[in-house]
């Protein structure tokens, strides 16, 4: 993962996490490394964190043959990527080349989720939102199918019961009602 502060002096700092000096930092039995960029506590400062998962032999021991060990996740390291004064000069933040923090006046603005919420509430030109495709494919589906309640129905389209509620209460699905034109207007009308 690649973090980069970009910051009103020009100044940009780059973290790579690809670039540790040992090649495996976390030690021989890592097999997985897990990195948060903590976007969700920003009056501390901007701060990456990284877990590993550890593949130790001694999971293994006891299991039934046809039981799949565990690699235990294992607290790791924190490293403070810009302190809380300068997150004050900050333009933007990226990760792998996505803009996750922007400055809009003197606010920074959470872009991956607001990205998010854009997605769940508002068209994006190209049709509806998230919220209404969950009630429209619900409703489809429960149409086709009287016997299942709602909460089965909005498990089949991969959503929880909780969140067709919200998408319901938010953005309330609206019928179109399509103006009928006269029949007959297709008729061929001759001279």
């Amino acid at each position: 993962m690649k973090v980069q502060i970009k910051y009103r002096n020009g100044r940009l700092d780059v973290f790579d996490t690809d670039s540790y000096t040992p090649s495996q930092p976390f030690g021989d039995g890592c097999m997985l490394a897990n990195y948060e960029v903590r976007f969700d506590q920003l009056e501390k400062g901007l701060w990456l964190q990284a877990h590993f998962y550890e593949t130790d032999p001694r999971f293994k021991e006891d299991l039934e043959d046809d039981v799949v060990p565990v690699g235990r996740r294992a607290m790791g390291w924190r490293f403070l990527l810009a302190e809380e004064g300068e997150l004050r000069d900050v333009e933007q933040v990226l990760v792998d080349g996505d803009r996750m923090l922007v400055r809009m006046g003197d606010g920074l603005v959470d872009v991956m989720r607001l990205d998010c919420a854009s997605a769940l509430l508002l068209s994006d030109g190209g049709g509806p939102s998230l919220a209404s495709q969950l009630q429209g494919v619900v409703d489809a589906l429960r149409a086709s199918n009287d016997a299942m309640d709602d909460e089965a129905v909005a498990n089949l389209a991969g959503a929880s019961w909780e969140a067709l509620a919200w998408a319901r209460e938010l953005q309330p699905l609206q019928q179109i009602e399509v103006e009928s034109e006269e029949e007959g207007w297709m008729d061929y009308e001759g001279d």
